[in-house]
This record gives structure tokens, C-alpha cells and sequence, in this order.
């Protein structure tokens, strides 16, 4: 894959919909499972034997006036979120060092993730189920979890990495994603 760079992420207005915003973010989470080794990190003293640590920053590539990631239920109004509404994952990954004033791109993502609970009075929290899968030149990995959203904002969150091909056939472990204002941070361990 030839390496490109991002200048930097691009910011949404304020003046866009929340839900533009939570399904870019929803998306980077699930997104956020992928890896690969040429920016691998030496696990930690102390940690799990054999366990790798990968690092990327995800950069949404959905952004837009009118955001081609989310799918409103038809029926449902596209500013208010809806059971079943889903959001397309779409994001540049790329290393988390500047180079020549942007970010190398070193893979993508492709996944969606379907609003599966609405606060209510008894549920206070949106949630998404979401699947994504991450690649690279030399292969891709799969990961699967839950995203909550409280005050319509994307919380941190912990996705199972379920499967992988190529350099990460039989790959299993964890993707934890949390937020920028910009992007997305994605930490991958790998067992």
C-alpha cells in the first residue's frame, strides 16, 4: 500500500448533528481493532508474556454536510437517534507520528454498527453493537463490541478482536478505542 499522508483530521462544525458525530466516533471504535506490526510497540515490563501491543490513530474519512456513514431507520427523523439506525465505519488508519506535517496512512477500515438501545426511562444510555474489520497489505483483523454513548457523546470502549487473515490468521486479543476531537486512538493487543 503506498503511504500517504493526512494533513490533519478534519473537525466537524458544531452546527452538525450529534448523530453525524456519534457515528463517526461509534465507527472509530469499531474500527479501532486493527494493527499491524510495522509500528509495534515492545509490551510493557510486567505485562502478559507474548502479548503485542499496536497503536493507530483512525481518521474518519465519512465527514461531510451531509454524512454518507449514518442510515436513519427509515421513517425516523436522521437528527434524533432510533433503534436499528446504523453507522457506516469508515476510517484512514494511520501511524501516530507526525510525518512531514501529516500521518502516514497505513491501512483502512469498513464496518457498521447498529443503534440496538434509546434512552428511555429505564435505559439511559445508547448503545451500538458494532463489526469492523481492519486492513492492511499484509492482512486484516475483525473485531466485534459495544459502544455507549452518554449525553450523546462516545465513551471509551473495549472490542473482541475475533478473527484475522494474512500476518494475523488465528489473531485473537483486544481493541480498546477512545476519542479526540480530531480522531480516533486505537490500541490494539494482540496475544
Amino acid at each position: 500500500m503506498q503511504a500517504q499522508t493526512i494533513g490533519r483530521a478534519r473537525v466537524q462544525s458544531t452546527a452538525g448533528t450529534i448523530t453525524r458525530w456519534a457515528a463517526v466516533i461509534a465507527a472509530a471504535a469499531a474500527l479501532a481493532a486493527c494493527g499491524t506490526p510495522v509500528v509495534a510497540a515492545a509490551a510493557p515490563a510486567g505485562s502478559v508474556p507474548g502479548l503485542k501491543t499496536l497503536t493507530y490513530y483512525a481518521f474518519d474519512i465519512n465527514n461531510a454536510t451531509t454524512d454518507p456513514g449514518f442510515i436513519p431507520v427509515p421513517g425516523t427523523s436522521p437528527k434524533v437517534f432510533a433503534q436499528g439506525d446504523e453507522l457506516i465505519i469508515n476510517d484512514q488508519l494511520t501511524t501516530t507520528r507526525q510525518v512531514k506535517g501529516g500521518y502516514p496512512i497505513v491501512g483502512h477500515d469498513a464496518g457498521a454498527c447498529t443503534l440496538t438501545r434509546i434512552p428511555e426511562k429505564y435505559a439511559d444510555q445508547t448503545l451500538a453493537n458494532c463489526v469492523v474489520t481492519a486492513v492492511w497489505n499484509n492482512g486484516s483483523l475483525t473485531v466485534q463490541g459495544v459502544v455507549s454513548f452518554k449525553s450523546q457523546q462516545p465513551q471509551p470502549a473495549e472490542f473482541a478482536v475475533t478473527g484475522g487473515t494474512g500476518r494475523f490468521d488465528g489473531a485473537t486479543g483486544t481493541l480498546g478505542v477512545s476519542f479526540t476531537k480530531d480522531f480516533k486512538i486505537l490500541t490494539i493487543k494482540l496475544k
